[in-house]
């Protein structure tokens, strides 16, 4: 009977051009404004230069941001006390600055009733402190300030809706447009412990900010205030308001026995088409806290406030701040609520490392689709939304420049192949074990702090017991992509094939190193196994079931790649013999529990070293020889102590390096 070989391998969808995914929308709100060619205007925002380069002032560690604002429209102004508590960060402390826009007027600076020295010159606020502030010790600062925030509908905007003449006044201020508004150590290395916002402004408006409401106040002028309260550490891009005529749809959450207020302040004339999507958050906290721990402010509240068209979506900590599209769209809603965790419960502690917010919570998105749909639906997100566009980025997913806020917001690097990059880890890792890893991430020193990629693959490397510098070398701080040349032949007579890979040249790194699933295809069933693929050419004698007539090459699209077949290359293979050269490698029995024994010929004596390695490419047995003889051998090698699963058997003499794939069971 004649055989067909079939040539395999999973291949990515189309992405729809038509839709926009959760991170897409994202991504623009967040780029909007900042450095998007033709909309960035030089006359009406600050340079981002001296922010970048400062980073806040390293010599004050913030406890406490308090913020009264009071607002009008009409004219439209801003006139603010800021209350900022620190204390010094390693050394005594004499003087201070402060991160405020120069836009800004500010009319003094006090502690309790005494006026400070101060100067406001290129955005920094610096301060002179009445005594010298010795560790420890804290200091509450009253920053009185007034003006009009230039930030064109950036960070702080006096706009309208969509649809209708409605007033509407809201921030946004990631990265780098908090102290556009306020006075700030302008960076997400420093979170606050708390913070807490008091807003006055027209009696149309409903006004909300992090935390929960404490009290709503008719003033005697007309106006009305808002006053909220956060008890939770927070970033200083995360605090915002939002102020408009809003119609608040209250959803209560029950959780494991306990209540969350989920509160949804809309536009009046979006809230009915709003409902339907919106109703869907509840069932998403309960998917992302059984998979990653409880909603992290669970003792506040969470909701969404809609602001600007064309803003997207922005995870402001306990009160996700969507447009309308956005929150017609569940997985915008996923994004944002992901990020309650990745981005507000742990937040990169420098925009080099923002993957850990939008990566994560693009994954997110995936996450609540498989949750509602299954692993199909799963794999089928994963590869309509993300796989094109991961591997168009560009550069490393580390993100090397943070002066542009088109670079940090990289869609297809941050968010898609920021996603995909979690991928492929559980694709390394399996379920189990990556879905322990992220909730103990979660739980990790990191909570309600800050995080580098170094904290996350320590944890993930302490959940698995595997060393991954392999992995995060790669497709973190590397660039590209895996493209793979293959091709397969059967050994006639045998149930083994041949299976060749080779990869392209890449820059950084030359070549990647990724453990692959391979289904080997029989009339008599498949098999699964994995080889781990470490070198620029490699060779694997894979077995199946019943003479192999296919290979599967990563079927579950676990790896970020491209794979193109070719025919095998011309030499020895396929072998037609009816029983294998006396050179070739040959282990048997396999699969086995007990030992292997391995058969090979010698032509060259000298130095022998017989080794198991796993699928994360870690050696787990050895034997060496400093002079084994030529001509035909046979070795014994002992599996008894080794975990089920595929294992690579490599023999290295001073002809080469040969390897086949082992099974223990």
């Amino acid at each position: 009977m004649k055989h067909v070989f079939l040539f395999s391998i999973a291949c990515c969808l189309c992405v729809n051009a038509l839709a926009q995914t959760g991170g897409e929308v994202c991504a623009q709100g967040k780029a909007r404004f900042f450095g998007q060619p033709g909309r960035f205007n030089p006359q009406q925002a600050r340079q981002l230069a001296p922010d970048v380069q400062s980073a806040g002032d390293p010599s004050i560690d913030v406890t406490y941001y308090g913020l009264n604002l009071n607002l009008t429209y009409i004219p439209k102004y801003l006139r603010g006390v800021a209350t900022v508590a620190f204390k010094p960060a390693s050394a005594s402390l004499s003087s201070l600055f402060l991160d405020l826009n120069s836009a800004l007027r500010v009319d003094s600076v006090k502690v309790g009733n005494g006026r400070l020295v101060f100067s406001h010159v290129s955005n920094r606020l610096t301060i002179t402190l009445p005594q010298t502030l010795a560790v420890g010790q804290t200091q509450r600062l009253l920053v009185y300030y007034q003006g009009l925030p230039v930030s064109a509908d950036g960070a702080f905007a006096f706009t309208t809706h969509d649809n209708t003449a409605d007033q509407l006044i809201y921030s946004l201020s990631e990265p780098y447009g908090a102290s556009d508004w306020f006075p700030c150590k302008d960076t997400p290395a420093d979170k606050a412990d708390s913070s807490a916002v008091s807003i006055t402004a027209p009696p149309t408006f409903v006004s909300v900010s992090n935390g929960l409401l404490q009290r709503v106040t008719n003033n005697i002028d007309g106006t009305k205030t808002y006053a909220w309260k956060n008890s939770y550490p927070i970033a200083q891009y995360l605090i915002s308001i939002a102020c408009t005529n809003y119609s608040q749809y209250d959803t209560p959450l029950t959780y494991q026995g306990q209540t969350m207020p989920v509160t949804h302040y809309v536009f009046p004339e979006d809230l009915a088409v709003a409902k339907p999507v919106i109703d869907e958050t509840n069932n998403m906290i309960k998917v992302f806290s059984d998979k990653f721990g409880l909603y992290p402010f669970f003792r506040e509240k969470y909701g969404h406030a809609e602001f600007g068209k064309n803003q997207g979506g922005m995870e402001h900590q306990t009160i996700s701040s969507m447009d309308r599209n956005a929150l017609l769209d569940k997985n915008v809603v996923s994004h944002e609520l992901m990020h309650q965790w990745f981005g507000d419960k742990i937040t990169c502690r420098d925009w080099q490392n923002i993957w850990l917010n939008e990566g994560f919570a693009s994954y997110g998105e995936a996450i609540y689709q498989e949750a509602i749909g299954g692993k199909t639906t799963y794999q089928s997100y994963m590869n309509n939304t993300f796989a094109t566009r991961a591997k168009a980025a560009s550069g490393t997913l580390y993100a090397q420049n943070v002066s542009s806020v088109g670079a940090i917001f990289d869609y297809n690097r941050t968010y898609c192949k920021g996603a995909w990059v979690l991928h492929m880890l559980r694709g390394v890792l399996g379920d189990s074990t990556f879905f322990r890893g992220m909730k103990a991430y979660v739980a990790s020193p990191a909570a309600y702090s800050t995080a580098v990629t170094e904290d996350y693959q320590r944890v993930m490397e302490q959940a698995s017991g595997k060393d991954l510098n392999y992995f995060f070398k790669e497709w973190v701080y590397g660039a590209g992509y895996s493209r793979y040349t293959y091709s397969v032949a059967p050994i006639a007579n045998t149930n083994q094939a041949v299976l060749r890979i080779s990869q392209a040249t890449n820059t950084n790194p030359a070549s990647f190193t990724m453990p692959i699933q391979v289904t080997v295809q029989s009339a008599a069933g498949n098999q699964t196994i994995t080889i781990l693929n470490n070198q620029d050419v490699q060779s694997f004698t894979v077995t199946g079931s019943g003479p192999v007539t296919g290979v599967l090459l990563d079927p579950d699209n676990w790896i970020l790649k491209t794979a193109t077949s070719e025919a095998p290359p011309v030499g020895p293979t396929p072998i037609l013999a009816t029983e294998p050269t006396p050179d070739a490698l040959q282990v048997y029995p396999n699969p086995s529990h007990d030992q292997l024994t391995v058969t090979f010929n010698i032509q060259t004596a000298g130095p022998l070293t017989l080794s198991l390695v796993n699928t994360l490419g870690q050696t787990v047995a050895t034997q060496s020889e400093t002079n084994a003889a030529a001509g035909a051998q046979k070795r014994t090698v002992p599996i008894r102590q080794l975990a089920t699963g595929t294992y690579i058997l490599r023999l290295q003499t001073p002809d080469g390096t040969q390897s086949t794939s082992v099974l223990v069971k």
